[in-house]
């Protein structure tokens, strides 16, 4: 006779690390740095370009509140989902200051990408590490997510 196995799936979940965290908003920025191209053809590397692709980056996270969960496409693919079902208005704070953490990456003081690696690395790698959160969403109401295998 036959013997039978069953697989057994476990919903095992961890808080995300700074790494993962990071792996979420690379996943986001090279979506919307793709959706930009039309307006990076058209407006080259301007200002203006730079202003769009801020915008674009806003609109995207505020489209996210649209759907159910409300997870980008980053989440989604790092199997990221929030803690708790936090309100609109956290939502909005969240989508609002994270875009201001990704102006970061097109604007720069001394030479290309310095206010991008302050930020990365003087603000939200010790703000991780030291609370579990990224600034951005501690400032929105302790918004936080977890990965679930």
């Amino acid at each position: 006779m036959a013997k039978v196995v069953h697989s057994v799936r476990y919903n095992v979940t961890m808080k995300t690390n700074v790494w993962q965290k990071l792996l979420v908003s690379s996943i986001n920025t090279s979506f919307v740095a793709l959706l930009s191209i039309p307006f990076l053809i058209l407006l080259g590397f301007t200002f203006e370009y730079r202003l769009a692709l801020v915008l674009l980056f806003l609109a995207y996270q505020l489209a996210i509140l649209l759907f159910p969960g409300r997870r980008s496409i980053g989440a989604i693919l790092t199997h990221t989902f929030w803690n708790e079902d936090y309100p609109i208005k956290n939502h909005v704070v969240y989508a609002f200051l994270y875009t201001a953490s990704f102006s970061t990456i097109l604007v720069w003081v001394i030479f290309p990408f310095d206010l991008l690696l302050v930020n990365l690395f003087l603000v939200q790698w010790p703000f991780v590490r030291r609370t579990g959160y990224t600034l951005h969403g501690y400032l929105s109401g302790k918004m936080v997510g977890h990965i679930q295998k």
